[in-house]
């Protein structure tokens, strides 16, 4: 992170070249893209099963919008405009974490290791007993709606937030706190091993919903606050003639509405994957029925 007083113009005319290569992360981001090939392709010539092209894809952009949020513009400039900041702290959330688990990963690597190796990585994670229960409780449902939440509105309470802003260290734990409770929640709704026992329909509904509401609850009290909430950013140059305080107020509102919007549109999916499912059959029993002359079958009518 670079936190500079940037001129207007500067900003305006360097957004798209404001990247840099992070000694730590642009190697780690490499080798997850090239080690999740590499297994995709051993687990696909070994014949075992592969996710489809799409979810690759989807890790893949994952991979991208962390590049992105973490060594492009939003991070370079985050200390210059909160509604930037408000910006990678959305696509940390609730991009780049979803995007990872729909690819698979877990599955992907297990599936691409050779049978002796998988079963021993198995045994000495999710095998042993501590490491087990450590996991029980970390993706219970509870669990993560606490904890996703709760980090989302701890780091953005204004001494947490501007000491995240002022000192990098604790800005990347900042960071470190979003993804990992970003990807503990998405793990429970996504169910991308699958687990033993998948999440219900309502229970996964109810999650979603609280953390909907915990997220207005902030992101109204930010945009609705008559004062500076974050005074740090009250004496850096802005462009297009933004306030400290318009800045503060738009922030809020891409965090709200664009968080809406997905949070909505992920609600409507949860809701509508047990009727889609439930479709082809009753298709199958139309189809059925049309067969017999148009006679439904019955337990008072056999059909064979």
């Amino acid at each position: 992170m670079l936190i500079t007083l940037l001129h207007a113009g500067e900003l305006h005319g360097n957004w798209w070249l404001a990247w840099r290569a992070d000694p730590l992360l642009t190697p780690l981001l490499v080798a997850a893209a090239a080690g999740y090939l590499v297994a995709y392709r051993s687990a696909a010539k070994a014949g075992r099963p592969v996710p489809p092209d799409w979810q690759v894809v989807a890790y893949l952009a994952g991979l991208a919008t962390l590049a992105l949020a973490l060594t492009g513009p939003f991070d370079h400039f985050n200390g210059v405009l909160f509604s930037v900041h408000m910006t990678q702290h959305l696509l940390l959330m609730l991009v780049v974490a979803p995007l990872l688990l729909l690819g698979r990963p877990v599955q992907i690597l297990l599936r691409g290791l050779p049978p002796r190796h998988s079963r021993a990585l198995m045994r000495h994670t999710v095998g042993h007993r501590r490491v087990r229960s450590v996991l029980t409780v970390l993706t219970h449902p509870v669990s993560v709606v606490l904890l996703f939440n709760g980090s989302f509105i701890l780091w953005h309470l204004p001494r947490f937030y501007q000491a995240a802003v002022r000192n990098e260290m604790i800005h990347e734990i900042e960071h470190a706190a979003f993804l990992l409770t970003a990807l503990l929640f998405w793990w429970v709704l996504i169910d991308p091993v699958p687990r033993h026992h998948r999440l219900s329909t309502t229970a996964a509904a109810l999650a979603l919903f609280a953390t909907w509401m915990a997220s207005d609850l902030m992101c109204a009290t930010i945009t609705l606050a008559q004062d500076l909430i974050y005074p740090i950013y009250a004496d850096t140059p802005k462009p297009w003639g933004l306030t400290a305080y318009t800045d503060q107020r738009l922030g809020g509102i891409i965090m709200w509405v664009a968080g809406g919007v997905f949070y909505a549109a992920v609600l409507i999916g949860i809701l509508a994957v047990p009727y889609l499912r439930e479709r082809p059959a009753r298709q199958v029993g139309s189809h059925a029925a049309t067969q017999m002359g148009g006679v439904e079958p019955s337990k008072d009518y056999p059909t064979g």
